[in-house]
């Protein structure tokens, strides 16, 4: 690098430094540089090196250039394969390890393995580089973002929201409005919260200055360097080709010479490099072409067959244009993108594609990978080539099992084009149609459609049906209804199977647009000789949320499981599974609920999967506000509902908000459970999930003394149910909660009523805690001579898990027992309360018990200011992970975090529990066996 490199440079090369010292310290960060072409980004991207260097950190690089965007993580595989390529077999293996392991596809170039590629494989990349990061401080540089692929923008921009704890810097430079830049993505790398932009300014006649005597051998007047900064407007590249084509026409700088740069200065890059390729004669334009289109990683050998010249003609070829400074040392790479940028843009555009299609079938021929070839076939003339519909549909295939669907979609559109021979037609347009579904682009339907029509048949017909289906469901649920029954019914993949008869049970399920077909499939499903695990687990659904006894549920349970068929499905969207840990916790079986809560869970951590993880954060949310702790509980689903948030799943908010709420108000932060769950229902209107959405909505409200609201929640809730047959007390706890609401505002009747209704369906089920609990609520209609009730209550709830009915029934009694003179009695009834929602971690019903107690005359122990309570939902959910055996490593790969912030969080938590070591988590925790 020249000493004029850095000329007026200081703000960003001072910048550069603190970031890089940052992450040399362990917080890393993202510094782009982004700016017109020639304005010096890639000078201060290699300034980075010689410093990072002398902190002996590992300097990876990449250039990306026009010819990548059509690469899926070529970008990525110019930065990381040299270095993974130099490493013994031992080393490569430790670095893949655990959830790196997922990045193999990139590398290996085939499929992930992953239901969610596109997210398991960035998950992988950026573990990888954090294992690379750990045996010493990396930087990664990238020039020239605004032609990389869009699946290499999105690994850094994944990278980059994690990159805060790790010793990594990314430097990266860009130019601004770049037509067919990856905008979108660019921008929300920009927005990171540990990236900052660099603009570099234009430079000041100091610096022009100085530019200009390296060229012309001699300082210049004021006035010349004055003309080229008008000229330039103080570009340094422009600064640069100025003087040189200055020093060519022989000027010498002189005051009296100013007037002839804006002659010079009006050519612009293009024309002076179209010139100055002219004069040194047609061979060098030639290698100067066939140099362009073939990448500066191309071998030489590829440059000169492509050129069609003799190999003594274009080596010296090449010799004459490196000496011209147009190509860099070595004769491999342009001095600067504009030179590229101008031979292409002088190049006839029919010769240009005949060498993208030469530089194809050379590549081809000598077993470039298809990916490489197929970015030459993007840029030639479409002309029925079946070579070019291959290397474009197999890399296309690549693309998408890597979870790079823009690339592969601009793949196989062009594959299209080409076109393809009219009996591989279908297939590609199917293949397309299903991408671009994927991707949210507005013609997939349109392409499946098509595909079908042209005749499509076997499994891609049926992949097909399938995509549709899936598609269509929130907008035409019949038809998608009628497509998944089709592609079900013809497939004879067992995996595909099972995966569309669980999305047509969950959309009769789920939407309630079927409810009369919803009603006719889970009869036909109760009637069938041989049910498969998908039947079987939504009629152990309906059973128990219709009142069933807990026998018949947990049968079908048992049945719907063996074989592990639906937890093997959690990563293919299917929430059939997650479904039946519902019916089990309301046949109130706390250990068998959490164990197929462990198994799903555990299946999604070893596969990576971060959008099934949301469904077992609700599902535990739910299980450890009836059997465990309801702070876990709270940050369980909290973690969840902050994570659909940024993903912007509106689909799945709803319930992970409804049961978020729940645990935050028995944790007495009711106005933090209203903000979460008291606005409109969004997603969930119209489906499975409001009724469940509304009882929370209603609970957060009546305990505002918000009344008429809740009211109208909770008599939706039990219209809902109704509709459905959901008899169970426990279903939606909607007549529960409206009872003791009409209860509270004397309408005893009424409330009576609800209250009895529960009661007989829990007493004809054997479910002892819903008894307990509709005892308890009839209780409080009955009024002042409630005592026999309420200790009827409890004693039902004695042998239940429910910890909490148990508690509140407990209070309940207390307080009865209390306002009737019966001092000695409540306080035998409350000192147990007090000890059960203690290790519920109930901080609301805590407060209520310690207040009947002191009324009672009693003297309950003080609160704890750290212990348990005292933990975060990050730090909790750490520590338990932790209690659980698991290494950090293993902890910080099921929570997406770094390891650093695992040790961060087990640190505190060891602090606020009084322990010093894992051995004493479980006891602090008060975990059982299946707490998740």
């Amino acid at each position: 690098m020249s000493e004029t490199s850095l000329l007026d440079r200081d703000r960003e090369t001072a910048t550069l430094h603190r970031a890089l010292e940052a992450a040399v310290a362990g917080r890393g960060g993202v510094v782009l540089l982004e700016g017109p072409a020639g304005i010096g980004k890639t000078a201060l991207i290699d300034a980075v090196g010689p410093l990072a260097r002398e902190h002996d950190a590992l300097v990876l690089g990449a250039r990306a250039s026009e010819l990548d965007r059509g690469f899926a993580f070529g970008v990525v595989l110019q930065l990381l394969e040299q270095t993974l390529d130099s490493l013994s077999a031992d080393a490569r293996e430790q670095l893949f390890a655990g959830a790196a392991g997922r990045a193999i596809a990139v590398f290996e170039h085939a499929a992930s393995g992953d239901a969610d590629p596109e997210y398991g494989v960035l998950s992988g990349l950026a573990w990888l580089v954090a294992n690379l990061a750990e045996e010493r401080p990396l930087v990664l540089r990238v020039d020239d973002l605004h032609w990389a692929d869009v699946a290499s923008v999105r690994f850094l921009e994944f990278l980059g929201r994690r990159v805060d704890e790790l010793p990594v810097l990314v430097v990266g430079s860009m130019r601004p409005n770049e037509p067919d830049a990856p905008a979108a993505v660019l921008t929300e790398l920009a927005a990171g919260p540990a990236a900052q932009t660099l603009l570099p300014g234009a430079l000041g006649e100091h610096a022009i200055g100085a530019i200009l005597g390296r060229e012309l051998g001699g300082e210049p007047a004021p006035a010349f360097v004055t003309a080229a900064r008008v000229a330039t407007g103080g570009n340094p590249l422009l600064v640069t080709v100025l003087g040189r084509e200055s020093a060519a026409s022989g000027l010498r700088g002189l005051e009296a010479e100013a007037q002839q740069l804006t002659e010079i200065g009006s050519r612009g890059v293009a024309r002076i490099v179209e010139r100055r390729l002219r004069t040194l004669g047609p061979d060098a334009v030639t290698v100067a072409r066939a140099t362009a289109v073939a990448g500066e990683r191309a071998p030489v050998d590829d440059v000169v067959a492509l050129s069609g010249l003799a190999p003594d003609a274009a080596h010296r070829a090449v010799d004459a244009l490196v000496a011209a400074a147009m190509l860099a040392p070595g004769g491999r790479a342009f001095v600067h993108p504009l030179v590229r940028s101008a031979v292409v843009a002088s190049t006839p555009r029919g010769e240009l594609m005949r060498l993208h299609r030469d530089c194809a079938t050379r590549l081809r021929e000598r077993g470039a990978r298809q990916t490489e070839v197929a970015s030459h076939w993007l840029a030639a003339q479409p002309s029925g080539s079946a070579d070019a519909v291959a290397d474009l549909y197999a890399a296309a295939r690549i693309a998408a099992a890597e979870g790079a669907t823009e690339t592969a979609v601009e793949l196989l559109a062009r594959a299209l084009e080409e076109p393809p021979p009219a009996a591989d037609r279908p297939r590609v347009l199917a293949e397309l149609g299903e991408l671009e579904l994927r991707a949210q682009r507005p013609h997939g339907a349109e392409r499946l459609h098509e595909a079908l029509a042209a005749g499509l048949d076997g499994e891609d017909a049926v992949r097909a049906r399938a995509a549709l289906a899936f598609v269509l469901v929130h907008n035409d649920p019949q038809a998608a209804f009628t497509l998944a029954e089709q592609a079900r019914a013809q497939t004879a993949d067992p995996a595909l199977r099972l995966r569309l008869e669980a999305f047509v049970a969950e959309a009769l399920i789920f939407v309630d647009a079927f409810a009369g077909q919803r009603d006719a499939w889970l009869e036909a499903a109760a009637a069938a000789v041989d049910p498969s695990p998908v039947m079987l687990a939504h009629v152990a659904v309906q059973a128990s949320m219709a009142g069933a006894p807990p026998r018949q549920t947990l049968e079908l349970a048992r049945r719907a499981t063996a074989g592990g068929a639906l937890v093997d499905d959690v990563g293919q969207g299917g929430s059939t599974w997650n479904l039946l840990t519902h019916a089990l916790r309301f046949a109130e079986d706390a250990e068998a609920c959490g164990r197929l809560l462990t198994d799903g869970e555990n299946e999604i951590r070893r596969r990576g999967l971060q959008i099934a993880s949301l469904f077992v954060n609700q599902s535990w949310g739910y299980w450890h506000r009836d059997f465990g702790s309801v702070a876990t509980g709270a940050a369980r689903s909290r973690l969840g509902l902050d994570a659909v948030r940024a993903l912007d799943l509106d689909v799945t908010t709803p319930a992970l908000a409804a049961i978020t709420a729940e645990n935050l108000l028995l944790l007495d932060r009711a106005q933090e459970a209203a903000e979460i769950v008291d606005g409109p229902l969004g997603a969930a209107e119209g489906t499975f999930v409001e009724p469940f959405v509304r009882s929370a909505r209603g609970l957060v409200r009546a305990h505002l003394r918000r009344g008429v609201d809740a009211e109208e929640d909770f008599r939706h809730v039990i219209a809902a149910g109704d509709a459905r047959g959901w008899r169970a007390p426990f279903a939606t706890r909607g007549r529960l909660r409206l009872a003791e609401l009409l209860a509270m505002r004397g309408e005893r009747d009424e409330a009576l009523e609800l209250a009895d209704h529960d009661v007989a369906v829990a007493r004809a089920a054997g479910t002892p805690g819903a008894l307990g609990a509709a005892l308890r609520v009839r209780a409080r209609a009955l009024g002042g001579d409630a005592i026999e009730q309420l200790q009827e209550a409890v004693e039902t709830l004695a042998g239940s898990p429910l910890r909490m009915e148990r508690a509140w029934a407990l209070h309940d009694l207390g307080a009865l027992l209390r306002r009737s003179g019966k001092r000695s009695d409540a306080r035998a009834a409350l000192r147990p309360a007090l000890d059960l929602a203690t290790r519920a971690e109930s901080t609301l019903l805590s407060r209520l018990v310690r207040a009947e107690l002191e009324a009672a005359g009693g003297r309950p122990r003080r609160e704890l200011l750290s212990g348990a309570e005292a933990l975060t939902p990050s730090e909790r959910r750490t520590a338990e992970l932790a209690a659980e055996g698991l290494s950090n490593r293993e902890i910080a790969e099921a929570l997406w975090v770094t390891r650093k912030t695992v040790e961060h969080h087990l640190g505190h938590a060891y602090g606020k529990l009084g322990i010093n070591s894992r051995s004493g988590l479980a006891d602090a925790l008060g975990l059982t066996a299946a707490a998740g």
